[in-house]
């Protein structure tokens, strides 16, 4: 089975609770099949330091487990070469099974100590599913990707900025 490519996205949000039309605006993308939630996490600290947390995941516990192990088995081989595949794929099957792929209980509380109080913050870790059908063509056709990123505004302004002083040095004679 082809899995869609993953994305870990961290939301920071202003308030402790959870924005009504984020959560209607993800349940839209994963009813359309457009995404998956492999694994989300939102933690919020009330003003008096309480935490509330969700954690969701669209994974059965088979799938978990498989995810878990196959991931495992990557790092370890990234980290070990051949060696580490059995050691990482234990690894990671193990924390599929205890329902801790992706963060564990230590990690939200670490989360929760960074966060700010009457603030929330969300990780998710999604599948997206628009995507298996083109990775398997470029697969397919013997390609790679070999660059990748989210063009945002932000993004925009910031190379402006960037352009603007190359420029200004340029014509200044600066290096």
């Amino acid at each position: 089975m082809t899995y869609g490519p993953l994305q870990l996205i961290v939301i920071g949000f202003g308030r402790a609770e959870i924005p009504l039309d984020f959560v209607n605006q993800l349940r839209r993308l994963r009813d359309a099949g457009i995404v998956r939630l492999v694994d989300a996490v939102f933690v919020s600290k009330d003003e008096h330091d309480d935490l509330n947390t969700i954690k969701v995941s669209d994974l059965s516990a088979d799938e978990a487990v498989l995810l878990g192990t196959i991931a495992g088995a990557l790092v370890g081989y990234g980290a070990l070469g051949e060696e580490g595949i059995d050691r990482g794929a234990e690894i990671g099957m193990l924390s599929g099974e205890d329902g801790l792929f992706g963060l564990s209980r230590d990690d939200v509380d670490e989360i929760a100590d960074r966060i700010p109080r009457g603030t929330a913050a969300t990780f998710i870790l999604l599948e997206h599913l628009w995507a298996i059908g083109l990775k398997e063509a470029v697969r397919n056709a013997d390609g790679a990707v070999i660059g990748q990123g989210w063009i945002t505004p932000e993004t925009l302004v910031a190379m402006g900025k960037q352009m603007a002083e190359e420029a200004e040095a340029n014509s200044t004679g600066l290096p």
